[in-house]
């Protein structure tokens, strides 16, 4: 009887041994399965639904009314990008040139506040996408950054991209706007341009910056001197979605900083994107993100 006990007790520590050396070798070489244990030691409190440029996907980008629909579907944040006008006021636009996403021409910066108003930037949309065409889209203006606050203020989470080329004091005028309306708490900014992001810290280090990047081909790894760098003035690093991989969130986040990839349209990515363990995710259709989230909470993914 001893030596079958003993026996069993050989075969069993065997298996947990194999089990241990398997676990280990997949932790070891896989990075999602690390992110994911630590996920499990300490969960994230939040995976962040980023309307991009409003909810995009369903009206005119960088209109009220699209950024009045993410509030509708319950978007954390708001993501919309400005340029400055002739006299220097920040209008809600994300082309250098008016003529993609209004019926008018030329670049913003030649044109005036005034002449900006007069453009439609909703008839297009309805154009482009009959589906989801509204008569009231027909005939909307261009906002200024200040007619956002004003209509939201408080209530929604903004996240602003600074274009490039950077216009003159952009910086400035755009912390401005921010201490105007107090709104300190509730922005992040975001910028291609280290350097315009390295001056707005120096500005006003309080408020949260993400460098954007673009990677030409899907990246597994990003040098540690460049997220040294970042880390000095930025919390985070918003790439190209087809440009990560796991191991490149992995490593991201290991450093200590937050990475939200952009544009994922698709809940097969958004998926993707939730099991890699990313912050949050920037969408045309943010409806969609919180599905995939309840989703992957609904059936305890991990």
């Amino acid at each position: 009887m001893m030596r079958i006990f003993r026996h069993k007790a050989y075969f069993i520590g065997l298996h947990v041994l194999t089990i241990i050396c398997l676990f280990s070798t997949l932790y070891a070489y896989s990075p999602v399965i690390r992110v994911k244990v630590k996920q499990i030691i300490t969960p994230a409190d939040k995976v962040y639904t980023i309307a991009h440029r409003g909810a995009s996907g369903y009206a005119p980008e960088n209109t009220i009314p699209a950024f009045e629909l993410a509030h509708e579907m319950k978007s954390d944040s708001i993501e919309l990008d400005i340029q400055l006008t002739r006299d220097l006021v920040p209008v809600v636009i994300h082309d250098e040139r008016a003529n993609r996403t209004t019926n008018g021409t030329g670049y913003v910066k030649n044109m005036t506040l005034e002449q900006i108003k007069q453009l439609d930037a909703g008839s297009w949309f309805n154009k482009a996408y009959p589906m989801f065409a509204r008569d009231l889209y027909a005939g909307i203006t261009v906002p200024t950054l200040e007619e956002v606050f004003d209509t939201f203020g408080s209530n929604m989470n903004y996240v602003i991209e600074i274009k490039e080329p950077l216009p003159k004091n952009i910086e400035v005028i755009l912390n401005d706007s921010i201490t105007k309306y107090k709104l300190e708490s509730v922005v992040s900014i975001h910028s291609f341009s280290a350097s315009s992001l390295q001056r707005f810290h120096s500005i006003n280090p309080d408020i949260p910056l993400y460098q954007l990047v673009w990677n030409d081909y899907t990246a597994t790894r990003v040098t540690q001197a460049y997220l040294t760098k970042v880390k000095t003035y930025a919390v985070g690093i918003s790439p190209n979605f087809q440009g990560i991989s796991a191991a490149y969130v992995a490593q991201v986040k290991r450093a200590g900083l937050k990475l939200m990839p952009y544009t994922v349209n698709y809940q097969l990515n958004m998926d993707k994107a939730y099991s890699w363990g990313v912050d949050g995710v920037y969408t045309n259709f943010p409806d969609r993100f919180l599905e995939v989230i309840a989703a992957n909470r609904a059936n305890a993914k991990w």
